[in-house]
């Protein structure tokens, strides 16, 4: 594991002036709970598959797929669930379990307004386990929540052969 994240940050730093980025990480949070209407969870339908891992009222699996987080998103909710929300270190935790090193997309993003990040379920987003450096919006594409070494998060882009990517995603389904 700490190989891989050695090897992102050389790559980060190589390219860091490509995109002139200059600024540091920039996040504020919503002072108020943010309805992201393009990215809502439709929780009209609570079934999950049987093998999906019980915590905390909630259900959860990993998906092995690399596609895009708008289209892990819409799976998930055909499913009847969610991209994976996190609401505490506890949470956080479990899901860095259920992960078990691979970089995964969660439920979050801020494709609406940079820096202000929001939960797909619309619940608030006051808890963070960002990774050193991170969030960062490399080359002003990266929008989206991912799992990274040992559970912590980045920003990734939407999708992409040229930026690290998720190789899965976590749904979520309430119980």
């Amino acid at each position: 594991m700490r190989m891989a994240s050695v090897h992102f940050v050389v790559i980060a730093l190589a390219f860091a002036g490509a995109c002139n980025n200059k600024s540091g990480p920039v996040v504020t949070v919503a002072e108020e709970p943010v309805s992201p209407s393009a990215v809502e969870a439709d929780k009209t339908t609570t079934t999950h598959p049987e093998d999906a891992v019980s915590y905390g009222g909630h259900r959860y699996k990993v998906y092995d797929e690399m596609i895009s987080w708008h289209d892990a998103q819409a799976k998930c909710k055909e499913m009847g669930g969610y991209l994976c929300c996190i609401g505490d270190a506890e949470e956080q935790a479990f899901l860095a379990e259920l992960a078990n090193g691979h970089y995964l997309f969660l439920g979050a993003t801020d494709e609406k307004e940079e820096g202000t990040f929001v939960w797909v379920d619309g619940s608030e987003f006051d808890f963070t386990s960002w990774y050193d450096g991170q969030p960062n919006n490399y080359c002003d594409e990266e929008h989206y929540l991912a799992t990274y070494d040992g559970g912590d998060w980045v920003d990734v882009a939407v999708e992409g052969e040229d930026y690290w990517m998720p190789t899965g995603f976590v749904c979520e389904w309430d119980e």
